[in-house]
């Protein structure tokens, strides 16, 4: 086995996810981006733009762009924090709680298909293995072995 194998099957699995996932997406007019926020805004909302990003693994210009591109779709508000007066809580329409019901069921939908013959046992060993490599990943250090 050649570790460069792990990769582009790594790449496979996520290219395979993301076809399976962009017509539903598309379908509800989503780009890049936004099914995510919107399903962290499904799981808990009245949340900061910074709690978001952080939820959604982007900085917060990069979630800025996509809420301002949801704001307008009218699927989420932005209101005043009652503790700070800089900072907005994110909070999902009846609009955006609908279209983010349909993106948690997509997503569910696609882990079940993912995941569907194997037990529990190869999935926590699966899931420990991608945690060490984005350990190793996020350690900084970069060698020519």
């Amino acid at each position: 086995m050649e570790k460069q194998d792990i990769r582009e099957a790594m790449i496979q699995m996520e290219l395979a996810r993301k076809r399976l996932l962009m017509p539903v997406f598309q379908e509800l007019g989503l780009t890049v981006g936004q099914p995510r926020i919107l399903n962290k805004l499904y799981e808990q909302d009245h949340i900061s733009q910074r709690e978001l990003a952080d939820k959604c693994f982007v900085d917060v210009a990069t979630i800025s762009r996509n809420l301002d591109r949801l704001e307008k779709a009218g699927y989420l508000t932005r209101e005043k924090r009652p503790d700070s007066r800089r900072s907005f809580l994110v909070v999902l329409t009846k609009e955006g709680r609908e279209c983010a019901s349909k993106v948690h069921e997509s997503f569910r939908c696609a882990d079940e298909q993912m995941w569907r013959g194997l037990d529990d046992k190869e999935a926590e060993a699966f899931l420990a293995c991608a945690r060490k490599l984005i350990l190793n990943l996020q350690s900084g250090s970069h060698s020519a072995s």
